[in-house]
């Protein structure tokens, strides 16, 4: 088994479940105050080790954890997924 297919969540679950997990985590868990808190939290923590610790590669993975909490349900809710 190769690194990449262990990475690959379709090969422990199957497709349905995979996409009502993304639905269920959408219309849950990232909207409302939830939504709004880890979006802000992994802004503040993108933006502490851009510039206290001058780790960017951290800083750019907590960044598009924030853009995707921020822009993910409007972008499934558009395609019609949530």
């Amino acid at each position: 088994m190769s690194f990449m297919h262990k990475l690959n969540p379709l090969s422990h679950m199957d497709q349905d479940s995979y996409v009502n997990l993304w639905q269920y985590l959408f219309a849950n868990m990232l909207q409302g105050f939830w939504g709004r808190f880890f979006a802000f939290a992994f802004l503040g923590l993108s933006i502490w080790f851009s510039v206290r610790r001058r780790n960017f590669q951290v800083s750019i993975v907590f960044f598009a954890l924030a853009a995707f909490i921020a822009f993910g349900a409007p972008v499934l809710r558009a395609v019609g997924l949530l």
